[in-house]
């Protein structure tokens, strides 16, 4: 059942916490992605778990989750770039893609000269890449770091993706790359500046976002030595504060006392990487922020490519770790307020659970917590759900307009339960609308309709073709008609099939139910409302009436089709209406949670 989020009224609450977020890394040029704090992280096991976090309190229709990803980290870069960024920007920023060194500077520095972040590899610019170049149309382009980090066979190439010139901004370490960077991107000096270690990218890069809305420079330095150039830049900028990012595992305190020198000092630190994004997100950040990111912590190439788009999201990086919520991150997002969540990164640096969480904190409604197989139901409403409504759509045929249902579906909020058929989800079309679906794992969850769609008591039926289903229902065909689809569905969209299977033309008997439950189908999904929208003779209104009139009780749940004759207008008149009387729409899982 769905739980309510508190609104934040509090202040921004500043956190100096003086433990080591992280420990240091090996020498230069052998850090692999994947480096470990020195606690073990504490994951926020929401609302239902043990951590005293509050629950969240009604949600906002308007919020919404983007997932921002690419087949690789040059594909992800292209595509936070897409989202935030139109051509003609005045500025690209350029970094190796292969170690994060001479990028981690990158983020505020673009952010200061009005463009993307995106990456290359030290000897090709990737076809996504220069894609993108060619779309942005960049007034001009900087390439970061030296020739080892990107050749001049790649500055030469992206000399010709540019209405001016590719500069190179290097120097001769990461340190003194991040100074000439400052110094390029910040000229006439800044009043504040960010200081990291270099030897390690969780800190500076969850300060990035921090240090753009600040117009701050990024500086690195080693954990008991200022790197003399980082120290002439730090004079030249003349900030009246520094901000130092992690504890003194990661910045000594001489190192911290030298910079008190020639400004302010100010710490910012949690006992690990995920702890600091928090940090700072509450130092810097207020409430109500129009975006916030989300990026893995255990990697770094997502979280450095995005980094310039705080100039639109007004907001910072969280850090997850890449399957749960760190603690402390759900109160975070209730104080922050975003209109948008993005995600960075495919499932791989991100699963599905990050997504589905933040909704779950942030939206009206989420696709809810899966139940386990138990034993076998039939489930034709769900008693006692806090004035919720499942309506659910069947994808076996028909499917003209199903993409203007998903498309209001996506833009409305409304967190839907799928029942498709394998042989409908994966036909052309059907693939392209099982694509949406499944980049929606926040607001939508499937079940198992079959392959086939027989009636898997009497024999007959089926869709596209009824041969199929002109044979003896047996044990065996109708266990295969369920376990055959699971494994093309699942494929198809990453989500979970089983326990949910709803059968073709609502045919079940007990034999039916028993041979689908030894495959792991324990929950028959029936309804209490059929809206008849498979009939090329129902009206809209009369789709609107038998879903709203009279007043559904809570956990009522609808049939609907994707492919509905008149579902398409019908559905924004349900919606309108259901909601202005209170009720919530979501999916089966969410209902029962």
């Amino acid at each position: 059942m769905k739980t309510f989020r508190s609104l934040a009224t509090g202040a921004v609450a500043m956190a100096l916490v003086l433990a080591c977020s992280l420990t240091q890394g090996s020498a230069a040029g052998s850090l692999t992605d994947l480096d470990h704090d020195t606690g073990a992280t504490q994951v926020d096991t929401g609302p239902n778990g043990s951590d005293t976090e509050t629950a969240p309190l009604a949600g906002d229709l308007n919020f919404s989750v983007e997932r921002l990803a690419g087949a690789n980290r040059y594909a992800t870069a292209t595509a936070v770039s897409r989202e935030f960024f139109s051509p003609g920007v005045p500025v690209a920023v350029v970094a190796t893609g292969a170690n994060f060194p001479d990028g981690l500077a990158a983020g505020p520095a673009a952010d200061q000269l009005g463009g993307p972040v995106l990456f290359v590899t030290p000897t090709v610019v990737p076809a996504v890449t220069r894609a993108e170049l060619v779309r942005l149309k960049p007034q001009r382009i900087v390439v970061v770091g030296g020739t080892g980090a990107v050749s001049s066979a790649v500055r030469a190439e992206l000399d010709t993706l540019t209405a001016g010139a590719a500069i190179r901004v290097s120097g001769e370490s990461r340190y003194d790359t991040a100074a000439a960077l400052s110094a390029h991107a910040f000229p006439g000096g800044a009043t504040i500046a960010y200081l990291a270690t270099g030897s390690s990218f969780p800190d500076a890069l969850a300060g990035g976002p921090a240090a753009g809305v600040q117009s701050a420079p990024m500086l690195l330095t080693s954990r008991t030595r200022l790197n003399a150039a980082t120290r002439a830049e730090l004079l030249r900028l003349n900030p009246d504060r520094v901000m130092l990012l992690g504890g003194t595992g990661a910045i000594s305190a001489a190192v911290a006392q030298e910079v008190s020198q020639f400004a302010t000092v100010e710490r910012i630190s949690g006992s690990d990487r995920y702890a600091t994004a928090l940090a700072l997100s509450q130092r810097v950040f207020g409430t109500d922020r129009p975006g916030v990111l989300v990026a893995t912590g255990r990697s770094w190439p997502d979280a450095l490519s995005s980094g310039a788009a705080v100039a639109l999201t007004h907001g910072p990086i969280l850090l997850s770790t890449g399957t749960s919520l760190p603690l402390g991150m759900r109160s975070e997002l209730d104080r922050l307020s975003p209109t948008t969540a993005y995600v960075l990164g495919g499932s791989a640096a991100q699963s599905n659970e990050i997504p589905r969480e933040v909704q779950r904190r942030l939206g009206v409604c989420w696709s809810g917590t899966r139940p386990a197989a138990g034993s076998q139901q039939v489930i034709s409403s769900v008693p006692g759900a806090t004035k919720q409504l499942a309506f659910t759509l069947d994808m076996g045929g028909r499917l003209d307009g199903a993409d203007q249902i998903l498309d209001y579906l996506i833009d409305n909020q409304v967190c839907t339960t799928f029942f498709p058929t394998s042989l409908s989800a994966n036909s052309s079309e059907g693939r392209a609308l099982i694509t949406k679906i499944a980049a929606h794992p926040e607001l939508f969850e499937i079940g198992n309709h079959t392959v086939h769609h027989c009636d898997l008591v009497s024999g007959g039926g089926g869709s596209p073709s009824g041969a199929p289903c002109q044979v003896p229902m047996t044990r065996s065909f109708v266990q295969h008609e369920l376990t055959d689809a699971e494994t093309v569905l699942e494929a198809l969209t990453g989500m979970p099939a089983s326990p949910y299977w709803r059968p073709p033309y609502g045919a079940h008997n007990a034999t039916v139910r028993n041979w689908v439950a030894e495959v792991g189908y324990t929950k028959t999904i029936y309804w209490s409302r059929d809206t008849i929208d498979w009939d090329p003779n129902t009206t809209a209104a009369q789709i609107v009436s038998r879903t709203t009139v009279p007043a559904p009780p809570a956990g009522t749940i609808v049939l609907a089709h994707l492919g509905g004759y008149a579902t398409p207008q019908a559905l924004p008149t349900i919606v309108n209406t259901l909601r202005s009387q209170g009720y919530t729409l979501t999916t089966l899982s969410d209902m029962r949670d």
